[in-house]
């Protein structure tokens, strides 16, 4: 029994430069050492030689895919236009359907990798290829539109990038082959199985390498990840898809980046913000876990795309279950193993003389959260000592102990403090921004009813930057040497109101 045919055209084989190898025998080398390492075995991978030069029909080829697993398909424009490649690709769809069907489970044994691009000009191929999700070995230039394949002759980065996609593709293979049984199925016992289901939003071009990674990562540690073939450009379709996906899934995640993406046909927004807007709708009915990650310097490239993500940061829907990161991508990763690993825990039931702040009964208390860097610890003593003395139960950072510990109470006191008060003492503006921002998380960290009290106090020492801090997150307070109640009090208002009575 054969593991893999290599589909491909006779021209993507012929070498950029004399003496070398060509992209398809090169490709099938390096494919071949990858499985051989994950699967502890050498795969039998085979391929028509084409030593004529041209493509040419060969029936032994064709009465062997009975024996045959999985067939690689090498997609470009001589791909799609040649004959003998559309026969080779439907005489074997024909036969996996007749010997049981395309599909293994979630997977197919066509796999589609694309070495160029090519337009859908909906002929037999693409009816086939469409359905499947694409291993794709190039990118797009987004300044000049321009398509750069992944080839290990282009330099460090098209190398790195080539043999990435090639150990995205060998796990893919090697997870089919043992679901079929083709290679040792034992499983590495130090793999973390968990049966998790992650839904990574599908992005645009600008996201499509880090997407790509992300997926990696949670695909070598045993998660099964979704979407698993291209979503449907008509929006019905799509809408119907996605909302099975997220019905199957235990997280979800959304990378948004400075591109707005496709509208699907018959549909009024793209499919970025089609997709977050599902799962909104599902975090709100279900609690699913949502991680929303946005780049700290975006730039969007459209009205729409603003208005998005001006909805996104101040929506309610489904927020309780829904954290938002803005910063570093690789925060993303870690967050979602996180999750993904407390999920496997077993619910501990919470002891009467534990609970946290807010869960208790109500006691009446108004609380305000006043936030300072470890710089400032001192300075903000006076304006915590007037909170107190005008009867507000004050909460703030505690900067002993280990990090852990610190940011589970920060994120307590998001949650349930009726105000929360930025101190913009010694600390630097990209601090506070950074404070800022994590009041628009606090729904993340399971806040039910919304922040309304929020404000940035900006203390002593005086500067010109900090006399013209403003923001529209918050209230902005410019404090000075002495505490001044009047300029404090419509802070403490909002505060008043949002528990329920007055000031």
């Amino acid at each position: 029994m054969n593991d893999i045919f290599i589909s491909y055209a006779h021209v993507d084989n012929e070498s950029l430069t004399e003496g070398q190898k060509g992209w398809i025998s090169q490709f099938h080398r390096t494919l071949e050492i990858r499985l051989r390492q994950l699967l502890g075995e050498n795969p039998n991978i085979w391929r028509d030689q084409k030593l004529s030069g041209t493509d040419i029909f060969d029936e032994k080829i064709i009465n062997a895919f009975d024996q045959t697993r999985l067939m690689v398909s090498i997609v470009t424009p001589r791909y799609i236009n040649s004959e003998w490649c559309n026969r080779e690709l439907k005489e074997f769809h024909d036969r996996a359907e007749e010997a049981g069907g395309v599909r293994v489970g979630e997977k197919s044994r066509i796999i589609k990798v694309v070495k160029t691009p090519v337009e859908n000009d909906g002929g037999g191929a693409h009816q086939i290829f469409n359905s499947l999700l694409g291993f794709e070995f190039f990118d797009v230039d987004p300044d000049t539109g321009r398509v750069r394949e992944f080839n290990e002759e282009f330099g460090h980065e098209a190398k790195r990038n080539y043999l990435e996609r090639v150990y995205d593709l060998a796990h893919e293979i090697s997870g089919i082959l043992k679901e079929m049984g083709g290679a040792n199925k034992t499983a590495d016992p130090t793999s973390n199985r968990t049966g998790r289901v992650v839904y990574l939003a599908d992005v645009t071009s600008d996201l499509r390498a880090e997407r790509d990674r992300i997926r990696r990562e949670l695909l070598e540690r045993g998660h099964t990840v979704l979407p698993d073939r291209p979503l449907p450009l008509e929006a019905d379709e799509a809408t119907e898809l996605i909302t099975e996906y997220l019905s199957r899934s235990h997280l979800a995640i959304h990378l948004i980046g400075s591109r707005y993406g496709i509208v699907p046909e018959g549909g009024d927004v793209s499919l970025i913000e089609l997709q977050s807007s599902l799962a909104a709708k599902r975090s709100e009915q279900d609690a699913l876990p949502r991680l929303v990650w946005m780049a700290p310097d975006n730039e969007p490239d459209s009205d729409r795309h603003t208005q998005f993500i001006d909805g996104l940061q101040n929506s309610s829907e489904g927020m309780a279950t829904t954290e938002l990161l803005i910063g570093q991508i690789e925060e993303v990763k870690n967050q979602a193993l996180k999750r993904l690993v407390v999920e496997e825990k077993p619910a501990e039931e919470t002891k009467p003389d534990t609970l946290a702040l807010g869960q208790e009964q109500d006691d009446g208390e108004k609380r305000i959260y006043l936030i300072c860097d470890q710089q400032d610890e001192e300075a903000i003593e006076p304006l915590e000592d007037f909170l107190y003395d005008a009867g507000y139960e004050v909460k703030i950072p505690q900067f002993d102990g280990d990090e852990d510990a610190f940011v589970q109470a920060h994120q307590d006191n998001l949650k349930f403090c009726d105000g929360v008060l930025i101190f913009f003492g010694e600390c630097s503006g990209q601090w506070v921004d950074m404070k800022l921002m994590d009041l628009l998380k606090a729904p993340g960290y399971g806040r039910t009813k919304p922040l309304t009290a929020k404000a940035v106090y900006v203390g002593p020492p005086e500067n010109r930057r900090k006399s013209r801090f403003r923001t529209r997150t918050a209230d902005v307070i410019q404090g000075g040497e002495t505490i001044d109640p009047e300029a404090l009090k419509p802070f403490l208002d909002k505060v008043g109101v949002a528990k329920g009575g007055a000031a």
